[in-house]
Order: C-alpha cells, then sequence, then structure tokens
C-alpha cells in the first residue's frame, strides 16, 4: 500500500511540473497583455490577438484562448477596453446592441 502511494505522489509531481513547465515556455503559450500594452503595440504596428468571444483578453501571439480554446483572431482595433477584429470571414462577430427583440406569435 506505501508503494503505491508513493508512485501515486511521484505520479501527481510530476505531472505538476510538466504542467508548469508548458505554461511557462513563451514559444507555446500566449503571453497576456494589458489594454494599454495591447494598444501600444497596435499603436506602433506589432500585431495583437484577441479571442472572438472574450474581446478584452489580448495576446501578442497567434494561438488559441485559454478560456474556450477558439482560435485568436487579429486585433484592427481597441475601443472601449475591448478588441476590434479585423475581418476573418468566420461570422462569429455580431454587434449586439443592433439586435431587436422578435415578437413571438
Amino acid at each position: 500500500m506505501k508503494k503505491l502511494l508513493s508512485i501515486l505522489a511521484v505520479s501527481i509531481l510530476m505531472t505538476g511540473v510538466a504542467y508548469a513547465a508548458d505554461i511557462s515556455d513563451p514559444a507555446t503559450a500566449p503571453s497576456p497583455l494589458t489594454v494599454e500594452q495591447a494598444t501600444q503595440m497596435l499603436h506602433d504596428g506589432k500585431p495583437v490577438y484577441s479571442c472572438p468571444m472574450k474581446m478584452t483578453w489580448f495576446s501578442d501571439q497567434p494561438g488559441q484562448c485559454p478560456c474556450c480554446t477558439m482560435a485568436l483572431e487579429k486585433v484592427k482595433d481597441i475601443k472601449d477596453g475591448q478588441a476590434v477584429l479585423e475581418e476573418s470571414g468566420s461570422g462569429m462577430q455580431m454587434d449586439m446592441k443592433d439586435m431587436k427583440m422578435m415578437e413571438s406569435k
């Protein structure tokens, strides 16, 4: 029983070490940016990426959103702290203020 518990403890520890190595590798993990940093990068002509579902999350690298795993899209502008994405043809962006409630019959 002690041997089994020792093996279990070591495997949990090794999983944690492997996970920490994955998230600390800047080549594989997007770097979260503040709104100010993302705005400055756009001003400097550098690419900034954001999630179509979480428009307040910014990265300096393409990849996947850590929350929903959707592909990050290139940011064209930042307005009111939210990303304005370039046209991607994905059809995922919707402006909710222009949506009207339909009355059911």
